[in-house]
């Protein structure tokens, strides 16, 4: 069998159509199944006050929030005070001064936010906020 030019030339291409729909597919995969930006937080009725006016832009490092019945949850689910000042102290170890915002229900009692309050300055936070709503917010 005598291969003529032409047949030897399509011979040695290389079709790369296959090739492309599987990363196309695989791209539109990864994209459908990522998640971006910051799950949504978890409905928390703050307190109502005017708060800072002058916050500074860089983001939190850290955001709790502080539920009415006094247990906390991290990018909406449940964690522990320790967990939250372990995290604290590994960005404070890696060189990183924490922000961290404390969302706190408003029908929640004083004593959990003391407790985090206290655990944190132990932990050597020096920055931690408060979050709350405009006072006119409704």
């Amino acid at each position: 069998m005598k291969l003529t030019a032409a047949r030897k030339k399509r011979m040695l291409g290389f079709d790369m159509t296959p090739m492309i729909d599987v990363v196309l597919q695989l791209i539109i995969f990864f994209l459908f199944t990522s998640q971006f930006g910051r799950v949504s937080p978890t409905p928390v009725d703050l307190p109502r006050q005017a708060g800072e006016r002058d916050v500074e832009a860089a983001p939190a490092d850290i955001v709790v929030d502080l539920l009415a019945d006094g247990s906390l949850e991290l990018d909406g689910r449940p964690i522990t005070r320790t967990r939250v000042v372990a995290r604290a102290s590994t960005l404070r170890a890696s060189g990183v001064d924490p922000v961290v915002i404390v969302r706190a229900d408003r029908a929640m009692r004083a004593g959990p936010l003391n407790d985090l309050a206290v655990a944190l300055s132990e932990a050597g936070v020096r920055r931690w906020r408060l979050a709350t709503e405009p006072a006119g917010g409704g």
